[in-house]
């Protein structure tokens, strides 16, 4: 199916300074939570974890009104994650052996998971109905699912929290900058996810939600690599353009020290022996840093500025442990 992917638009214009202008916007972000969403083996709150590394825990959402698909506990959503940690364990293969990284093996992602072994997924019904949503502009009212996430309680500074939307958005799959981004089932009511995509946009994505693509990178336009090429991350695309950063100059593989290599992020395994923390490095001062020991320039966008990628520094996202970390703040 021949389509225009602009994920990059749609990554900028959920992080533009004037979310409150959006029709759809309300600070409320209470949850809905029927009687008949109560179902064995779903779960409401992120489950007690059995470490304490860095993870990527999964959001199940659907809104309002949307109709219960059961993805997260009928085994379909695990189904889309294992698709994804193939396509992504043989992408950064290809860019590993290039990179001489990792005796030239892939790398997965850490998702969060129970004690039993399965995905640790947390079921959330936002408070917005469809047609609420179709008064978005920009398809998120607000960021509203990173919103809700969050100030429900999910605000772990270790996590990256995956939302999927089991329902038709009327955007693609976005990010928010750290911690949030976003995957839905269907899009604008004729492009259902497909297993030949759900990889792709997952590790696009959460690049995107890890701080990436930074200012210091040489092709570096507007939180992508390059205007338009084959490479996955580049500022559009055809939805073919899934080789990772081919010359390993960019963002994948590169040796410019003062410049954050993806593959040494810590949410991705095996993890690099030089690491880096996605959220210190877009949400705190440099000065606050204590896992990241690489002294990174010229890393944030000058239009966004300091904590332009940090979800959190939002005024209306709460996490009781902000002001100890002494985050960014932006409006």
């Amino acid at each position: 199916m021949k389509k225009t992917i602009l994920l990059s638009i749609i990554f900028l214009l959920n992080l533009i300074s004037n979310v409150y202008a959006d029709k759809c916007y309300d600070s409320d972000t209470t949850l809905v939570i029927l009687d008949s969403d109560k179902k064995p083996g779903r779960y409401f709150e992120d489950q007690p974890d059995v470490n304490d590394d860095f993870q990527v825990h999964i959001v199940y959402t659907l809104l309002k009104d949307s109709k219960d698909k059961e993805g997260d506990i009928n085994g379909e959503l695990e189904k889309w994650v294992e698709t994804a940690n193939k396509w992504i364990l043989k992408t950064t293969a290809k860019a590993n052996k290039k990179s001489n990284f990792n005796n030239g093996e892939g790398q997965k992602l850490k998702w969060d998971r129970r004690k039993d072994g399965k995905l640790d997924i947390t079921f959330l019904r936002i408070n917005r109905t469809k047609k609420d949503m179709k008064k978005s502009k920009w398809g998120s009212c607000g960021g509203v699912f990173g919103r809700s996430i969050i100030n429900n309680g999910m605000n772990n500074p270790k996590k990256i929290y995956f939302n999927f939307g089991d329902f038709t958005h009327k955007d693609w799959p976005f990010s928010v900058g750290f911690p949030i981004f976003s995957v839905f089932s269907k899009h604008q009511k004729k492009y259902p996810l497909n297993n030949k995509e759900v990889g792709y946009f997952i590790l696009h994505e959460i690049l995107h939600a890890m701080g990436g693509i930074y200012k210091c990178s040489p092709n570096f336009i507007e939180g992508h690599n390059t205007k338009k090429t084959k490479d996955m991350m580049s500022w559009t695309g055809d939805g073919t353009n899934h080789t990772l950063d081919p010359k390993n100059d960019d963002y994948w593989g590169h040796n410019n020290k003062t410049c954050p290599n993806m593959q040494d992020s810590v949410y991705f395994t095996p993890t690099s022996d030089t690491p880096f923390d996605p959220f210190e490095v877009t949400c705190i001062p440099k000065e606050k840093w204590k896992f990241t020991k690489h002294n990174y320039e010229n890393i944030y966008d000058k239009d966004k500025g300091e904590g332009g990628d940090c979800f959190y520094a939002r005024d209306d996202v709460e996490a009781p442990w902000e002001k100890e970390f002494g985050i960014f703040q932006r409006n």
